[in-house]
């Protein structure tokens, strides 16, 4: 029985992947290097990759740490102005409040995960928020997930995983849970066969509908 959904949050609650790109962008620029959308969607969002890694690979001079504590200011400031949520988020959360146990796992850095549930007034629909910083290996690793089953005292077999991109929905299948991809406009090429079910958009999901997967092998 599917007794716990967990969400992710960039791209699946909340469009914020591109306020990421641009947050990176504005803040590589301040040293004068450029980012591009592509690579940003094939680094970040596809492989699960993070800044330090992007810097090695184009052996940029630049303190890791610093430049993404300044990616941080702006992402914030971006927050304020261009946080939406993706279609159906809100309806699900609600739909499912009571009906399911939900928690929340991304391979954000925490400042980030609650910028967008402070801006988006959320927070409160999760049991469990697990972050990037709070596992040694980020998605595609399934550590997320395995570490948000634990807190939330349940077996893999009785969650579902809602994700929007290839990384996730690796993450889920290694961690032995059920997943749903739910692809945007971002990752709707990327590899979604190990996903249980492929929904257009979240507005297909409902407590039934969950219900159902249970049939489904992992």
């Amino acid at each position: 029985m599917i007794t716990t959904v967990i969400f992710d949050l960039d791209g699946l609650l909340a469009d914020t992947e591109p306020l990421h790109c641009r947050a990176y962008q504005t803040a590589l620029w301040e040293h004068g290097v450029s980012l591009n959308e592509t690579d940003y969607a094939e680094h970040w969002v596809r492989s699960g990759k993070g800044i330090a890694d992007w810097v090695g690979m184009h052996c940029l001079n630049i303190d890791v740490h610093a430049l993404r504590a300044r990616k941080s200011e702006h992402y914030l400031t971006l927050l304020g102005s261009s946080l939406r949520p993706m279609d159906g988020a809100l309806e699900l959360l609600h739909a499912l409040r009571g009906a399911k146990r939900i928690a929340l796992a991304s391979s954000s850095y925490r400042d980030a995960v609650d910028g967008v549930l402070a801006g988006l007034n959320i927070s409160h629909f999760f049991e469990v928020i697990v972050s990037g910083l709070d596992v040694a290996r980020v998605k595609p690793a399934p550590d997320l997930f395995l570490k948000t089953a634990s807190q939330m005292g349940v077996t893999p077999s009785e969650c579902v995983v809602l994700e929007d991109a290839e990384k996730g929905v690796l993450a889920a299948y290694h961690a032995g849970m059920h997943c749903i991809a739910v692809p945007n406009e971002h990752t709707c090429h990327h590899d979604f066969s190990k996903a249980t079910r492929v929904c257009a958009s979240l507005a297909e999901i409902t407590p039934e509908f969950l219900d159902s997967l249970a049939n489904d092998l992992v």
